[in-house]
């Protein structure tokens, strides 16, 4: 096979990946740029064609060939990205952005010479951004820690959710105090690590384990030495800047300690099999590479195809959520609720101020903006967290029962506030994002529009039972409407 014919096989095939997925991919890389929990992923490719290259003299060895069995599994993250892009879930479409890409170059290279690079395709995974669905878990586990060791140290310590009150100051396990940023980059490294130094399948899942262990209990001690610090200087010094240098003090530790880990009981190198016993690829027909080439294309091309049916408008005309007949409408809320980029908004207070009513409407298919999405609030986190997060089953006249979601909020001044919200997509009600998301997929595939809204009702002063009686109400009133 010629180097232009050669060239050409693995050329089209990844070109097609890059059109039909460049949303996607574009998506991923805004990603790592805007959040720094992922900007490990810049070095991703890079360390991947590293490893390729550290094999560079078997590669020259082992005959490139195709394969087929790639091509049906392409199937797999092809409906998977149909189903995340007209759902709106980023994270399958970047599953199956990089998934495709691992099939293809399996489909390309053979499968001989799949197995010698096997790792160097398999570590492209960590160009995923995965891992923010964990931050509420970390937070109270890092709380839970830091707790049991300031008892252990017999310092006197309130908790209340996720503040934490000693006699000199008070804390708050915030979303940047997960421990998330580190514990992402040490699974990247540590998977790296277990690569490089063990040849034991045992030894590098156990040493993969540890390193997503590790941090975390890390993390925890990280948050205590933060608050001794605190409570030993009278509170003088580990707030501020001293925070997020003690957060990279931390971070440069616990790589070392996995390093150190890695290089303690690391497998001596095996010896580089010779030309002789390297995997050489099956004959095959001079036919076969090319046919599974177009194979990858059409199926690309189908895809591409497919997005052009998606409907998508620009500015969709929708009216307004009713809000209860005893609410007052037009209510400016001052409680943080934010949904920027809906098409209609309505707000609305009981009178006396018992409790307030936001309520956001989206179409489905609009071309900015999602129901649920990262940029949506239901509170100003600058000035309240999460103490309690509860499901909370209502029960309609009108339709099935579903259920909500009730949040108890913690101010730093003592003060606190429930807050319970659902989202509805035309009569299905939910407040699992998951199961949102594939009704709404569903939806735009079968009727191609469709509406989407959100509701919300803020208290300070109702108990848990009077909230829910008055969503019933909003709720009965919303269901015969869209009746």
């Amino acid at each position: 096979m010629s180097n232009l014919s050669l060239a050409l096989r693995f050329a089209f095939p990844l070109l097609a990946w890059g059109v039909v997925f460049h949303d996607a991919i574009e998506g991923m890389v805004s990603v790592w740029l805007q959040s720094k929990t992922y900007e490990h992923s810049f070095l991703i490719l890079p360390i991947s064609l590293w490893l390729v290259w550290r094999k560079r003299e078997q590669i020259k060895v082992t005959l490139l060939g195709s394969a087929w069995i790639p091509v049906v599994f392409l199937i797999v993250p092809a409906l998977l990205w149909m189903v995340g892009n007209a759902a709106g879930v980023a994270l399958f479409e970047h599953i199956a952005v990089v998934t495709s890409l691992q099939l293809m170059l399996w489909a390309l290279l053979g499968t001989p010479l799949t197995k010698l690079l096997f790792f160097p395709i398999f570590y492209l995974i960590f160009c995923i951004p995965f891992g923010e669905e964990l931050v509420p878990y970390l937070q109270l586990v890092t709380a839970d820690i830091t707790v049991f060791a300031l008892h252990l140290t017999n310092i006197p310590v309130y908790r209340e959710g996720l503040y934490l009150t000693i006699p000199n100051g008070m804390f708050e396990v915030a979303e940047a105090c997960s421990g998330i940023r580190f514990l992402i980059s040490s699974l990247a490294l540590g998977t790296l690590f277990a690569y490089l130094s063990f040849s034991k399948w045992w030894k590098i899942l156990a040493f993969v384990g540890f390193s997503f262990i590790f941090p975390i209990i890390a993390n925890g001690i990280r948050a205590y030495g933060i608050i001794l610090v605190g409570y030993l200087s009278d509170m003088k010094y580990a707030t501020g800047a001293d925070h997020l240098i003690y957060g990279w003090v931390f971070f440069t530790l616990v790589i070392g300690v996995i390093f150190f880990v890695a290089d303690k009981f690391a497998d001596p190198l095996p010896d580089q099999p010779s030309a002789s016993e390297t995997l050489v690829a099956r004959n095959e027909t001079a036919l076969r590479p090319y046919m599974v080439t177009l194979t990858l294309v059409v199926i690309l091309s189908i895809l591409f195809v497919w997005t052009r049916t998606l409907h998508v408008q620009a500015n969709p005309t929708l009216s307004p959520v009713s809000l209860p007949e005893k609410a007052i409408s037009g209510y400016q809320t001052a409680w943080g609720v934010a949904f920027p980029e809906a098409l209609t908004v309505s707000r609305g207070v009981l009178p006396e101020g018992r409790a307030e009513y936001f309520s956001a409407r989206y179409a489905i298919n609009q071309a900015n903006g999602e129901l649920i999405s990262s940029i949506n609030r239901f509170y100003d986190p600058e000035r309240w967290a999460p103490s309690e997060r509860t499901a909370v089953s209502l029960s309609p006249a009108t339709a099935p029962a579903f259920d909500a979601t009730m949040i108890t909020l913690l101010n730093p001044r003592g003060q606190s506030k429930k807050i319970l919200y659902w989202y509805c997509i035309e009569q299905f009600c939910s407040t699992n994002p998951l199961k949102l998301k594939l009704f709404k997929a569903q939806k735009l595939l079968t009727d191609g529009e469709g509406k989407g809204d959100v509701f919300a009702l803020s208290s300070t002063s109702l108990d848990d039972e009077q909230l829910e009686q008055l969503a019933i109400e909003w709720i009965n009133q919303y269901r015969q409407g869209v009746r």
